[in-house]
């Protein structure tokens, strides 16, 4: 009887999945094609890699779906076996192409060199090596062979895969070269290393609930950066730089003529990525004395502050000249979000953009 419901478990348990790798590559393939027909909108690879990188993903959880019904998944193998060990540190190296396309940071070769070198060693090191493999079914025998290099190995290239992500907060990041803010790396990066949890945590247990977490993970991942790219993200503006109003004369350095001076300086008004925590770690004063001064010479606070002061720079180019782009001039204030953007534009002026734009006509 136990059998029988063991049985009638397994088979669902498959059933799940493969509905869920359906969906999965099902979900892959149309985000890769909405990606590639717009390829050419951002001005750099990063759909191109994107949209490619989802149909490989794809092609991967069909052949998953096969492997499910044969009974050959990593759920019913050994445990530290070395394919799913040291194959996903190529998939990772793939993984940094995306957001270092959207960084572009000094150096990208540097850069690169210094992420993937050590990838790629421990994977030809681990798949090429001629390394006789100890066969681990339980912790038993974990525990038996711990100790032995060949394990010691493959433990130490599962942790890399779950600490690297991490080194994506390392990359130099310049807000007036990059095509993309801070909170979009960091979202990245956070979902990349979730996705290295669930598979150090399949890798070690064989749970079929950590399997299904990681799938679900990976839909989620790669559907997210599809709206991302298609909805959300303001891409660079081609549009030469212009200057802002001028800072106070040196001679008027109190703190209210500091924060001028810092806010107009290279334009930082519009960095995405500006905060008064930021901007109080600049000027070496309290946040609550920046936020006061804020109060006390505009009568706003320093988000209302910003806000007004970006939806006004727009509203003014706007009424130059009514055929400009607008989500160029967004992303030129430092918005990287068009719902962020055009919220703050109708907060501020009391209508959406397109009936601002019609009145100017």
């Amino acid at each position: 009887m136990a059998g029988i419901f063991y049985n009638d478990f397994i088979d669902m348990s498959n059933i799940v999945q493969t509905i869920i790798l359906f969906l999965m590559s099902v979900g892959l393939v149309v985000s890769g094609i909405l990606l590639w027909k717009r390829r050419l909108e951002t001005g750099d690879y990063s759909r191109y890699i994107q949209a490619i990188f989802s149909w490989v993903s794809a092609i991967f959880a069909f052949t998953f779906i096969f492997r499910t019904w044969a009974e050959s998944t990593v759920v019913s193998g050994a445990l530290l076996e070395p394919e799913h060990t040291f194959v996903p540190l190529l998939i990772q190296m793939v993984f940094f192409f995306y957001p270092l396309e959207m960084i572009r940071p000094m150096n990208p070769m540097k850069v690169y060199a210094l992420l993937f070198t050590p990838l790629l060693v421990l994977f030809i090191i681990g798949m090429c090596a001629g390394i006789q493999y100890t066969t681990i079914q339980t912790y038993s025998d974990l525990w038996q062979h711990i100790a032995e290099p060949n394990v010691l190995f493959r433990l130490f290239a599962l942790m890399v895969m779950l600490l690297y992500g991490f080194s994506l907060f390392l990359v130099p990041y310049d807000w007036r070269k990059s095509n993309a803010d801070r909170p979009f790396i960091r979202n990245y990066a956070i979902g990349y290393c979730l996705i290295g949890v669930f598979h150090f945590a399949v890798q070690l247990s064989h749970s079929y609930i950590f399997l299904l977490l990681h799938q679900m993970m990976w839909i989620f991942f790669f559907l997210g950066i599809a709206y991302y790219e298609l909805k959300e993200r303001l891409l660079m503006p081609k549009i030469k730089d212009r200057q802002g109003i001028a800072g106070p004369d040196s001679e008027t350095m109190d703190l209210w003529g500091r924060i001028v001076t810092v806010l107009e300086n290279e334009g930082r008004w519009r960095d995405p990525n500006l905060g008064l925590n930021s901007l109080s770690d600049e000027l070496k004063s309290n946040r609550t004395y920046v936020g006061d001064a804020f109060k006390q010479n505009t009568g706003l606070t320093f988000v209302e502050y910003i806000t007004k002061r970006r939806i006004d720079y727009v509203v003014g180019e706007l009424k130059q000249n009514p055929e400009a782009n607008i989500y160029e001039l967004f992303v030129y204030v430092g918005y990287s979000q068009r719902t962020t953007a055009i919220r703050n534009f109708q907060k501020i002026t009391g209508t959406t953009p397109s009936v601002f734009v019609k009145g100017l006509k």
